[in-house]
């Protein structure tokens, strides 16, 4: 049984082969960060008042995680990693595909649809085609698809999100993580 707000966590198999029927070594596999719950703590407790904050991840739930979170560990002979609640970045019932119907984004986290054909533009107006750009620029902008239920104050209740469905947002440079979403980033 993890401790505090911890989450164990078994590795979904990496693919063995790409799309086009290329089989993959072990080397050239990518890490899966999906996989099922197998356990998780009691949650954390708020560091003034003491309150304990539920987990918001239950054993038998698919959760999506980011590239570099968790500690890989091996139990019952199989890898599984340990991961926070707060680095799930998505989950959704097990044995179901996942679409934007079936996502839940967890806490004060909020789920961004990003325009992938957002254009660069220079101070003066001018687009820079993205074949001539040097750096691989991430889209900063986008549209709200999913809101979690929102951040536990030191009393236990949750604080109501500044943000809605079909907002369109701006964040900062680099911030958050991608998840792909059948076809959707």
């Amino acid at each position: 049984v993890p401790l505090n707000n911890f989450v164990l966590v078994k590795i979904e198999e990496a693919d063995s082969e790409t799309a086009g029927g290329i089989i993959l070594t072990n080397k050239a596999k990518l890490k899966k960060t999906e996989g099922a719950v197998i356990s998780v703590g009691p949650g954390r407790t708020h560091p003034d008042t003491g309150k304990l904050f539920a987990m918001p991840v239950s054993p038998g739930e698919v959760v999506v995680y980011g590239k570099y979170d968790g500690t890989e560990v091996l139990y019952d002979d199989e890898k599984h990693t340990l991961i926070r609640d707060i680095d799930v970045l998505v989950s959704f019932v097990a044995g179901g595909e996942m679409s934007l119907d079936t996502v839940n984004v967890l806490n004060d986290s909020v789920l961004v649809q990003v325009d992938p054909t957002e254009a660069q533009e220079t101070v003066g107006g001018l687009l820079i085609a993205s074949s001539s750009s040097d750096a691989k620029v991430r889209p900063s902008t986008g549209k709200v698809v999913k809101v979690g239920p929102g951040k536990m104050a030191g009393s236990g209740d949750l604080m109501d999100m500044d943000v809605s469905l079909d907002d369109m947002v701006k964040f900062r440079d680099f911030a958050g993580n991608e998840v792909k979403i059948g076809d959707d980033e």
